[in-house]
This record gives C-alpha cells, structure tokens and sequence, in this order.
C-alpha cells in the first residue's frame, strides 16, 4: 500500500472524531434528549414523560415526545471495478470505507461490511469489533481493480440477499451505469455515495494522447476531439440525471465527492435535521 492511501486511512481514522459527534446516523421516537413533539397525554403513555407545566398551562396533562438514539445496523458495499485507479477514486474510496467504518463502531452501532470486487462478491459478518474491521478494510486496500467491471444489474440482488435486517445502507461507487434501487429502498435506508474524479465529468482534449479502457485495458483507437468530447459529457449529463431521478424518485439520500477532503462536509449536510 502506497504512503499517500496509508496517510488517508490514518486521516480517516482521525477524522471520525469530527463526524457526527455523540450520535448515531438516524434518530427514532423513545426516551432521549431531543425534543420531537407534544402531545395530548394517553392512557398508555409513560407519566414520567408528562410535561407538567405545559399541563398545567393548558388545562390537561400533555406528554413530551423525544427522539431516542438507538443501536443501528449500519452497513456499507464498496461496488470496485477498473475506473477506480482513474485519478484519486482509490484512495478516496479507502477514506470512505474507513471513516464509516470507524464511526459506526465508535457510535456501537453493528456494522456489516460488502464489497463487489468486479464480479466478485464479498459479504462479512456483522460485527462491533475493531479488530474484525481492521483485517476487512486491509483486504480491501490490497485490491487491484484494474481490468474490472462490475454488473450493475446484479448489485441489488446481492445485497437484498446479504444484508437480512433493515439497515443504514451506505453503498459507495462511481455510478457509471444504471443501477435499480427501488427493491433495495423499501427494505432499507440507503445513501449513496457517488465517487468521481472531475477528468471523468469534464475530460480535456489532448492532441497525441493514448487512452486505455480501464474496464479491459484496451487502447482507444478514437481521437480525443472537441466533437468527441462535447457528446461524451452530454451522454453523462443525461445518465446522472436518470440515475438521481431514480434516486429521488425512491426516497434515496445521495452526494457526489471527488476528494476525500469534501466527504465529511457532505454527510454532515446529508444528515442535518
């Protein structure tokens, strides 16, 4: 592993101190600090949850609603193939991994672990231990990618099979192709974390240059023109834009990121209430 993916590990690692500090990634109704509602009290309501001075303020007994934080099942799936070594989608992708990793164990939450190594698939038991984490995210640092490509439609299948109870399910790739979620969502709570490289979106033309695929490593034989450029950017423009309608038309919570630095930041946001 190279001394640039070592150091961002040890960021991540660092980083989770700042990530949603003393809290969990969804709240739920129950005993807790966080105000949620009040409402008229029912026969079935705990007493010790009657606000007594807004009783006596309006003539009934009324009872404070509070968001409670509770153990999640938190689970992430890597989706790797060969554009990931384009730019720094490998060490970004590493960062991800490692900072949710961390945080979910940190928060004791159980967390669960899925990778798909290009058309292999890889599911670990669910766990609260640091020791487990650390010997998965090695495994996965050590992955080649190159030569790659996954099947898409096949994600979501595996992952309804692997993954049993309902979980926060973050699944990080770089959403290239298509990929229908509208099973997946309705048994989980899913983010998406698009990883780019801001080449891929926005490539410059570059008189004599040679491509390779990295999905085969086949060399491109078509010149890199402006004309070749131009539809290249709006095929993608109109693939993202089916991709997040699909998204959102699934209730599905997503960010893109091209540096590991923005990734914090985003969730942050992602996660505000």
């Amino acid at each position: 592993m190279s001394q640039e993916v070592e150091s961002i590990i040890l960021r991540a690692k660092e980083d989770i101190y700042t990530l949603l500090q003393g809290g969990n990634f969804s709240k739920y109704l129950g005993h807790g600090y966080d105000f949620s509602e009040l409402r008229a009290y029912d026969s079935g309501d705990d007493i010790r949850a009657i606000s007594w001075i807004n009783s006596a303020k309006l003539g009934e007994l009324y009872v404070k609603k509070m968001h409670e934080e509770r153990e999640l099942n938190i689970s992430i799936a890597m989706l790797l193939d060969g554009r990931a070594i384009i730019g720094n989608k490998i060490e970004t992708m590493n960062y991800i991994l490692t900072l949710i990793s961390y945080s979910s164990l940190h928060t004791n939450n159980l967390l669960k672990i899925s990778y798909l190594f290009g058309d292999i698939f890889k599911s670990f038991e669910p766990t609260k231990r640091f020791e487990d984490v650390e010997g998965v995210l090695k495994e996965f640092r050590e992955k080649e990618p190159l030569e790659l490509k996954i099947a898409y439609e096949k994600v979501e299948e595996r992952l309804i099979n692997s993954i049993e109870s309902k979980s926060l399910l973050f699944i990080v790739g770089d959403f290239f192709e298509f990929i229908d979620l509208s099973i997946l969502s309705q048994k989980h709570e899913l983010v998406i974390i698009v990883v780019r490289d801001r080449w891929e979106e926005n490539p410059k033309v570059i008189a004599n240059s040679e491509l390779v695929n990295p999905l085969n490593s086949r060399v491109l034989t078509q010149t890199l023109s402006k004309k070749s450029v131009d539809y290249y950017k709006k095929r993608l423009q109109e693939h993202d834009e089916k991709l997040f309608e699909h998204f959102n038309h699934c209730g599905v919570k997503y960010i893109k990121v091209y540096d590991f630095n923005e990734v914090i930041d985003k969730l942050e946001t992602l996660f505000e209430y």
